[in-house]
């Protein structure tokens, strides 16, 4: 009995170590997301916020925050593209990046409460 649950304790601080580590790693990717998205690299900063999704799942902090980056990521996508388009596709970029800053407005107080 008392290996067993000393082989649970050891399994159970192994994990609460791991955790700490998979936060920072998801900190790192995070920072990188917002360092593309700073340099207008959009594209690399998206595929940075999904991949630090899929790769921390139990990072719920960072993963909070990368949704948020991921709706400023896509309204400044949006945005910088308007100055290049006219027409139809002008209007369509124009009603995304409005929806994002809605969007981005309607999280940010949720995350406030």
């Amino acid at each position: 009995m008392n290996k067993h649950l000393l082989s649970i304790l050891t399994l159970l601080l192994l994990c609460a170590c791991g955790g700490n580590d998979v936060n920072e790693k998801a900190a790192q990717m995070l920072s990188d997301a917002r360092t593309a998205y700073f340099h207008k690299r959009y594209a690399e900063a998206r595929d940075s916020i999904l991949s630090l999704r899929q790769k921390y799942p139990t990072a719920i902090e960072a993963r909070k925050q990368a949704i948020l980056l991921l709706d400023s990521v896509e309204m400044g996508a949006a945005a910088d593209s308007l100055q290049y388009v006219q027409g139809e596709e002008w209007e369509r970029l124009h009603i995304k990046q409005q929806f994002f800053e809605r969007k981005l407005l309607e999280d940010k107080k949720k995350d406030a409460e």
